[in-house]
């Protein structure tokens, strides 16, 4: 598949896996709710100057914390929706699934955490940082697709020899897929400073359901990508598993 073919994979993918699993797909839809909630409180959308004003409040920056958390982790059933196309098996509990994601998870945590303590501070430095989280990133794909699969033969050192061959490539591919939901979810944020009053819950709404569109576009390029590098260097990303139901092997469905 070409680098569009696959771009085109990461959308359907992502739509797919959300009416496969709407329950689920709610969770970054909530926290973005609250979030907004108290921005609302805070009076972030009450005029430009309060927006600038409020961006670093305390209060936001502590959910914005959250929101990241809880936008990673559709990447858990995204991930095992899409490698075995049967929504039982991307809710079944899986102990060894679980274990691996949430140490992944707690890695991203304290990465987060450090990014809130020490903001970058001028374009330099911010441009600096964002190059060195999306490097981080697409290095430490495998590991984090491995680990909601429960693949523990993907720890963080043999990511970084699958994905090292493909970091550029994986990084142009995440950036692209990403870029238009970010654009219009930005968009909405503008809207809801300097649209109308009336007009502002309506555009907070269908920026957070956009939000958990975004969740699972993420988890989806993730999955395309680090599937796609993995392939490459002839390693399985997606370990054997026994269907619980029929008691036999499914085939991977890529």
């Amino acid at each position: 598949m070409t680098f569009w073919d696959l771009a085109k994979a990461v959308y359907r993918g992502s739509w797919r896996s959300l009416f496969a699993l709407p329950l689920l797909a709610l969770v970054p839809v909530v926290v973005e709710l609250v979030q907004h909630a108290i921005e609302v409180h805070v009076g972030m959308y009450d005029s430009p100057a309060m927006a600038e004003a409020t961006n670093a409040h305390p209060a936001r920056l502590v959910f914005g914390f959250v929101k990241v958390l809880a936008a990673m982790l559709p990447g858990y059933w995204v991930v095992r929706w899409l490698a075995w196309r049967d929504a039982q098996a991307a809710v079944r509990f899986d102990p060894l699934a679980a274990s691996l994601f949430a140490g992944m998870l707690a890695v991203h945590a304290v990465w987060a955490g450090l990014g809130l303590i020490f903001q970058p501070s001028g374009w330099g430095q911010i441009f600096a940082s964002m190059a060195v989280g999306e490097a981080l990133t697409a290095l430490l794909l495998g590991w984090a697709v491995a680990a909601a699969l429960g693949n523990a033969a993907i720890g963080p050192r043999a990511s970084l020899r699958i994905m090292r061959p493909q970091v550029l490539w994986t990084m142009a591919f995440l950036f692209v897929t990403m870029l238009p939901l970010l654009i219009v979810h930005n968009l909405m944020g503008v809207a809801a400073v300097f649209g109308p009053h009336w007009a502002l819950w309506p555009i907070l709404i269908i920026d957070a359901l956009l939000v958990g569109w975004i969740a699972a576009l993420i988890a989806a390029a993730n999955w395309f990508a680090a599937e796609r590098a993995a392939r490459m260097a002839g390693v399985e990303l997606v370990p054997p598993r026994v269907d619980e139901d029929a008691g036999q092997t499914p085939r991977y469905a890529a």
